[in-house]
């Protein structure tokens, strides 16, 4: 099987939710020397970007995206010492992103996160029940260009308006584009853009 037929294969058992099979396929391809970087990039990464668009368009929906993250994570298990030995991707962009406080759910965050990774950005992930301050500090120290704000509650969703005007305050919030993420954010969706223009 030849090189790209290989890695495709590896994509499709990432969209496919093929957890038990995708350490096979990465180990695979790693005994025949192809180098980790694409492993990921054209194999795992390509697979979860997929699931990414398939998600977008209303295709597969949630349970499906998290099975084809447990695939994703088990490959890169695998990967990871062999891309912090290659000095690992270069990355362009960074995303600070967290569970906004008042919140404790991750499920939003643990979906975000390899899908951005997939597209080639650095995820500086901050964790849950964020305070505002934690978002600007990050800010001011990562230089990201995006920040994710999640929160899967209605009683928190509001917090997310606090937490972009920290960031105005902070003289930061023109730096960088704000993404606000979750089922709660769905029916307002406008708060990060109207209480300051990306």
């Amino acid at each position: 099987m030849d090189t790209g037929a290989r890695l495709e294969q590896l994509a499709d058992a990432v969209i496919n939710m093929e957890v038990a099979r995708v350490p096979e396929l990465v180990e695979g391809c790693v005994a025949e020397g192809l180098p980790a970087a694409d492993i990921l990039t054209r194999g795992l990464s390509l697979g979860m970007r997929t699931v990414g668009e398939q998600f977008r368009d209303g295709t597969v929906f949630m349970p499906e995206v998290l099975v084809s993250c447990d695939a994703y994570y088990s490959g890169l298990k695998i990967l990871q010492p062999l891309l912090d030995a290659e000095d690992g991707l270069p990355t362009k962009r960074k995303i600070v992103m967290g569970t906004i406080h008042g919140d404790i759910h991750t499920v939003g965050k643990d979906v975000a996160t390899p899908v951005f990774r997939a597209a080639g950005f650095e995820v500086i992930d901050l964790g849950i029940d964020v305070p505002d301050e934690a978002f600007v500090e990050a800010v001011r120290e990562q230089r990201p260009q995006l920040v994710g704000l999640g929160t899967y509650m209605t009683a928190t969703f509001m917090h997310t308006r606090a937490t972009v005007e920290a960031l105005e305050r902070s003289g930061l919030r023109r730096q960088v584009k704000v993404i606000c993420g979750g089922p709660a954010s769905r029916p307002f969706n406008t708060t990060c853009h109207t209480t300051a223009r990306s």
